[in-house]
């Protein structure tokens, strides 16, 4: 829920790319998921969850996005909800309400969502946390999703 209320407030600031289609998440029908499935990472940690078209959810289940095709455009919907925090006081407030229930490991608040990060470093820590996961999933058998 207070996930769902941050990406809104996001979109009321400015638009936010659609990961796994053309065009913008629309503000009014828009479904908040995980990149890697929740049933395998058994956690709702913010930097895995994204605003995605509600339609998309259930055909993506529990699937991973194919890799190559989608991190790219995640990543970016990540600094761009990292910037909106750190430039817009209502998009915090909301932030500062999902870091309970939302951000349970240290590392987030200490190398993520972090003011003036640049992008490339960003997207490498978002990657060297991520992609193992990403991997180990794949071991584990998850199939891969693309739209």
């Amino acid at each position: 829920e207070n996930v769902r209320k941050l990406w809104d407030a996001i979109l009321e600031i400015r638009p936010v790319k659609n990961v796994f289609m053309e065009g913008d998440i629309n503000r009014e029908s828009y479904a908040v998921d995980h990149f890697i499935p929740r049933n395998f990472v058994m956690n709702d940690e913010l930097w895995n969850l994204i605003p995605m078209d509600e339609n998309l959810n259930s055909s993506k289940n529990n699937k991973l996005p194919d890799w190559d095709a989608y991190y790219k455009k995640f990543c970016d919907n990540q600094y761009i909800l990292n910037e909106t925090i750190q430039t817009n006081e209502k998009a915090r407030e909301k932030f500062e309400k999902c870091k309970q229930h939302n951000l349970n490991s240290i590392w987030p608040l200490e190398e993520l969502y972090i003011q003036k990060i640049e992008k490339e470093r960003f997207f490498n820590v978002l990657y060297g946390r991520l992609h193992p996961i990403y991997e180990s999933a794949m071991t584990q058998g998850y199939d891969i999703w693309k739209n």
